[in-house]
């Protein structure tokens, strides 16, 4: 049984409420016999992209099978020590494997959107919401996937390795046993503002940006969170990574002093205040977290607290309640 809890949260944000627009935000999260897996996934939501809420969808769904049995293939060439005594080094064929990974995960990705395209073609109302240019090519057969245009961030972790996908914009934020956090997946310059790479692209395998760890090679992880723009388009670009460690540092401990399913509960509460005072946007959180580790950490992020000082202010993104929550009172 894997040791990492996984958890996957998705809220419609306050903007496309009121634009009845509906949520294009897609997350997953399973805990199998020896893998923890979690997706999150954007749909685009402009009016070209009238069925970007099904990419999402498809997306982590495509993402978590072909993980699945990724898994199945690669967890026992581990287990019996067989696969570190091949010829080629270790590292390198695993990384060759992710990214076949990739490759059959957008492939699925397309094939299910044919399969419902063609089980459910385009409505009138729908292409009415696509401008001229568009509007033609889909008409004609042509361009479907971008109907269906989406981001994709999926990681697992098991007892002897973890590996994350991205395609697009939001982000991987790992947190360490000696306190230290990262974002080890590169990020995508061309993802700017309201522009993103994407799994409709036609050149989204070659976007797609892949990171993996052996345990025996690298210190693991404590606790891994994906999130989409909904999250960290409310801070500033070039100081995410700061102000996402000070949240997700703040949600580890959370964890780690009120238990996995008050927490649960509380992260419920923070996403639905990024999506309806942040920056209203569509808001999805997954991820995986050891609870054991997590406590071994809590005196090591403590004192970086202390010494700190208080942590900075993050906006006002908390829902007016009469008893605030452990992760309230540092946000």
């Amino acid at each position: 049984m894997s040791i990492y809890k996984s958890f996957a949260i998705t809220v419609t944000g306050g903007s496309h409420i009121k634009q009845g627009k509906g949520c294009q935000d897609a997350s997953f999260c399973s805990e199998k016999d020896i893998v923890s897996i979690a997706a999150v996934s954007d749909g685009h939501g402009d009016g070209n992209c009238f069925r970007s809420n099904k990419g999402a969808k498809l997306a982590v769904a495509c993402a978590a099978r072909g993980i699945e049995e990724f898994v199945k293939v690669y967890e026992p060439k581990f287990s019996s020590g067989l696969f570190k005594k091949k010829d080629i080094p270790a590292k390198s064929e695993f990384d060759k494997a992710i990214r076949d990974l990739v490759k059959h995960i957008i492939a699925s990705w397309q094939a299910r959107v044919e399969e419902d395209y063609t089980a459910n073609p385009f409505s009138s109302d729908e292409l009415a919401l696509a401008d001229e240019k568009y509007k033609k090519r889909y008409e004609a057969g042509n361009s479907l996937t971008k109907v269906y245009g989406a981001t994709l961030i999926a990681a697992a972790i098991t007892e002897h390795y973890w590996f994350g996908i991205h395609i697009g914009d939001g982000r991987l934020t790992a947190l360490y046993s000696d306190g230290s956090c990262d974002q080890p997946v590169l990020w995508d310059e061309k993802c700017y503002l309201n522009v993103t790479t994407s799994i409709c692209d036609d050149d989204s395998f070659e976007q797609a940006r892949c990171y993996s760890s052996f345990h025996d090679k690298n210190k693991s992880p404590v606790a891994i969170f994906l999130c989409t723009d909904g999250i960290d388009d409310n801070y500033p670009v070039n100081e995410n990574e700061k102000y996402l460690f000070k949240i997700y540092r703040t949600i580890a401990l959370t964890f780690a002093e009120d238990g996995f399913e008050s927490t649960f509960y509380q992260l419920k509460d923070l996403a639905d205040s990024f999506a309806t005072k942040g920056k209203g946007d569509d808001t999805s959180i997954a991820g995986f977290i050891d609870m054991a580790a997590v406590k071994k950490v809590v005196p090591i992020w403590q004192e970086q607290i202390k010494k700190n000082g208080n942590p900075e202010n993050y906006g006002d993104f908390v829902a007016d309640k009469q008893k605030k929550t452990s992760i309230d009172k540092e946000i």
